[in-house]
């Protein structure tokens, strides 16, 4: 096995993670920060020191950045990096930037180039590259030309200042577009800077406009610029993804063999309800990475974008009844190929959105039963799990199961997994040391969990107000947990609320909940669904046809009788 650097990290999406010297600004904890959320997808980065140098590569963006260079391969290999940041492709930017220093040592910009790059400070020849970088543009500073001392500058200010650089480097990017106001690249990369997300509210939060009015300029000079739309992508998905639509349509002909790009249609296509197109793009990402991992020799679990695309396919495949297909993918992950080490290593993102892809999937459909057998089948073997990702493991069993005993109308059972999953929050938060405690973002996730099932209890006990007000709570919660591409909790807490009004006789207020739902999801098979079975309830022939229509029209690729009044 090809020698690597290996990264110690929590992947999303159950929970944050903690960055080293990437862009996002480090003031900013709130959840619902999508900078952070982006970065800390792009941060699950490996690096494979003694593969031989890269080649020119086509088909991964279209940067044209001018640097002061005597090497014409100096000045190709830096704007292949710079596209490939645009890809947040950052180990084959770090290659290409380091082919760019070999070719010409004494161009400043690869320098500037490396240092932007993702990556473990745990592994040593990556740290020690970038200490050297360092050096080399202090070294070679006092001869730039202004624009590229500028951009040296924030190099040395971020490893100067660490996590505290975000500020000055800001400034720095500001410095330079208005200076040099031709220069596309310093303002996508002040955008992406910039690009912070909404509230639970879905108000902009600081920086978000900012963001925005930019890429328009960008637009304006370069309407083909594939790090544009990548990035105008991002910025509208939350909030309003129709108006990314048309960067949806484009993106993936600017940069065909980028395995990121080629997915990041699928956000779009998936917010706004288009679950074939997005099942396109999400399957094509998968080929293109496939493509890519076969020709490298690199292992599907040191590429992130492929986890993160299949997870993404997995949770599209609830919404148009795939089932068998969503658990052929999740599978796909459970059997990842790895060996002892790897897996104690990349414990938080093999664990999570590896081990647990199939048992997760399961919950999204709602199948609790299936999600136990899941659950359960997890064994480690050779003792190299995290106490965390165990006892989160554990956590979910008690929940499915008091979610499958109510389905059976067991409410003694489903009483017994919630004291059981509550005793296993207490002691987590009162009783275990420090460096096995859950994490936070587990803690947050489990409590969800935990609020979700008494509610669910106190229905099927016909205590309604008590109920609705333990789920709107979970509900909460859920959101609180922050913005997640796909959502960071499997299924919808509403869905339970929707449940608990209509045995409550509140069909209104749950057709309420539900259109609201169908806002965040829609054209949703599981929410037509719901619908559906509500006017079967309530007696409403017309409304029953309505959504029978709906329903079979969002199913046209489902598995066979999926959603059909099971």
């Amino acid at each position: 096995m090809k020698q690597i650097a290996i990264f110690i990290t929590l992947l999303l999406p159950i929970y944050s993670f903690a960055q080293h010297d990437q862009h996002a600004d480090d003031s900013k904890k709130s959840n619902h920060n999508h900078l952070a959320h982006m970065q800390a997808g792009r941060a699950q980065i490996f690096y494979i020191h003694n593969l031989p140098a890269p080649k020119l590569m086509s088909g991964i963006g279209n940067s044209d950045m001018k640097i002061e260079s005597k090497s014409e391969k100096t000045k190709a290999y830096f704007n292949q990096g710079v596209s490939l940041l645009h890809d947040f492709w950052d180990f084959e930017a770090y290659r290409a930037f380091k082919e760019a220093i070999k070719n010409d040592s004494n161009a400043i910009m690869p320098y500037w180039g490396l240092l932007q790059t993702l990556g473990p400070d745990e592994d040593s020849i990556y740290k020690h590259n970038k200490i050297t970088a360092v050096a080399q543009l202090k070294k070679l500073l006092p001869k730039a030309n202004e624009r590229e001392k500028l951009y040296a500058e924030i190099g040395i200010l971020k490893d100067s200042l660490k996590e505290a650089s975000f500020p000055e480097v800001i400034k720095k990017l500001e410095l330079i577009v208005h200076k040099f106001p031709d220069d596309i690249d310093a303002k996508l990369f002040l955008a992406l800077n910039k690009m912070s997300g909404f509230d639970t509210d879905m108000n902009p939060m600081e920086g978000q406009m900012y963001s925005e009015f930019l890429l328009k300029d960008v637009q304006r000079a370069a309407p083909n610029n594939h790090g544009f739309h990548h990035y105008w992508i991002h910025l509208m998905e939350h909030c309003c993804p129709e108006r990314a639509l048309a960067s949806a349509d484009i993106l993936t002909s600017l940069a065909p063999l980028s395995g990121h790009i080629v997915h990041m249609p699928g956000h779009i296509y998936n917010r706004v309800g288009d679950y074939k197109r997005a099942h396109d793009a999400f399957v094509a990402s998968v080929k293109t990475d496939s493509a890519y991992m076969k020709n490298e020799g690199v292992e599907e679990v040191d590429n992130w974008n492929y986890i993160h695309n299949i997870n993404y396919l997995i949770n599209n495949c609830v919404h148009d009844g795939r089932h068998n297909e969503g658990l052929y993918y999740a599978e796909r992950l459970k059997n990842m190929p790895i060996n002892k080490l790897r897996k104690k290593v990349y414990d938080g993102r093999f664990f999570n959105q590896g081990v647990m892809a199939p048992g997760k999937m399961e919950m999204a459909f709602g199948n609790w039963d299936k999600a136990a057998e899941q659950f359960e089948a997890i064994k480690d073997k050779d003792s190299v799990f995290s106490y965390k990702n165990i006892e989160f493991k554990s956590a979910l069993i008690c929940f499915v199961k008091g979610m499958a005993a109510l389905d059976k109308n067991n409410v003694a059972l489903a009483l017994k997994y919630s004291s059981d999953l509550d005793a296993l929050l207490w002691r987590n938060h009162k009783q275990t040391g420090q460096d096995s405690t859950l994490n936070e973002g587990y803690q947050n996730t489990i409590n969800t969990a935990s609020l979700e099932l008494q509610g669910c209890i106190a229905s099927h006990q016909g205590n309604y107000d008590m109920a609705l007000k333990m789920l709107e709570k979970a509900h909460k919660n859920e959101l609180d947990l922050g913005y997640g591409e796909p959502p960071l909790y499997a299924r919808p807490v509403a869905i339970s609320i929707g449940t608990a009004q209509i045995k409550a006789g509140k069909y209104d207020e749950a057709v309420k909940t539900y259109n609201e739902l169908l806002q965040r999801f829609p054209k949703s098979a599981l929410i037509y669904h719901c619908l559906q079975q509500l006017y079967i309830k309530k007696g409403d022939a017309e409304k029953v046809k309505e959504y029978t229509a709906l329903l079979q029209a969002a199913t046209k690729y489902a598995d066979a009788g999926f959603y059909k009044n099971q």
